[in-house]
């Protein structure tokens, strides 16, 4: 094989590769004033509502995928510790998508003391560690996935949504740090998302946690 045809075919084997303000909105938008990190703490809020029978993160077919979802924008789930998953979603047109590529949330469990800044900062270990981050829109690979790296500014309350007597308790204070990619609405038909990375820290709490999630999306 020639050295100019394998170029080009190699070439065309690689994901397209954009800049990231093509496909991904910047890290300091906002949606119906709700910023980034307010969307990170949404998200956990909208994960903990959920019973673990009907929980989006649980799901591995995409069945579950509207569960719960409200407003503005539409929260695509990854997966409870190191995940390989693929699912398939229909949303609703107009919806914004927001998710995270890989991320950590810590809470105040019942008894204990950790302050609003401590729970932060445990949020924030496993993500200073964060390798091989990706994301890929309909084929188009966002450059830079390690510049939307968002944190949690205020604490919040992780079962803020969760009904009535499914758990005794709240969650707060609890903080998310992780890295986190919101789109604007796709045109109508059918799209991929996939994101995913990894972590590379010894510690027993998802230190070497991996994410690898695909999503066929049917928009309509």
């Amino acid at each position: 094989m020639s050295k100019s045809l394998c170029a080009v075919l190699l070439v065309a084997a690689m994901p397209l590769v954009a800049h990231a303000a093509d496909v991904v909105l910047p890290p300091g938008a906002s949606v119906a004033g709700h910023s980034v990190p307010q969307l990170a703490g949404e998200w956990w809020q909208w994960v903990e509502s959920a019973s673990d029978e009907d929980s989006p993160v649980n799901d591995r077919s995409g069945a579950k995928c509207a569960v719960g979802q409200q407003g503005d924008v539409w929260f695509l789930a990854g997966g409870f510790g190191s995940s390989m998953i693929h699912r398939t979603c229909t949303v609703p047109e107009g919806k914004h998508l927001f998710f995270p590529v890989i991320n950590m949330v810590y809470w105040r469990h019942e008894g204990g003391n950790a302050s609003c800044e401590q729970v932060k900062r445990y949020a924030a270990l496993n993500n200073n560690t964060a390798l091989d981050l990706f994301a890929e829109i309909d084929g188009v690979a966002v450059d830079g996935v390690s510049q939307y790296r968002a944190a949690s500014e205020q604490c919040f309350d992780a079962y803020a949504r969760v009904p009535v007597g499914q758990y005794p308790n709240s969650a707060y204070p609890a903080a998310t740090d992780g890295y986190w990619l919101l789109l604007p609405p796709l045109a109508k038909g059918r799209h991929v998302v996939k994101f995913g990375g990894r972590y590379n820290r010894a510690s027993p709490a998802h230190g070497r946690m991996l994410q690898d999630i695909e999503y066929e999306l049917l928009v309509e």
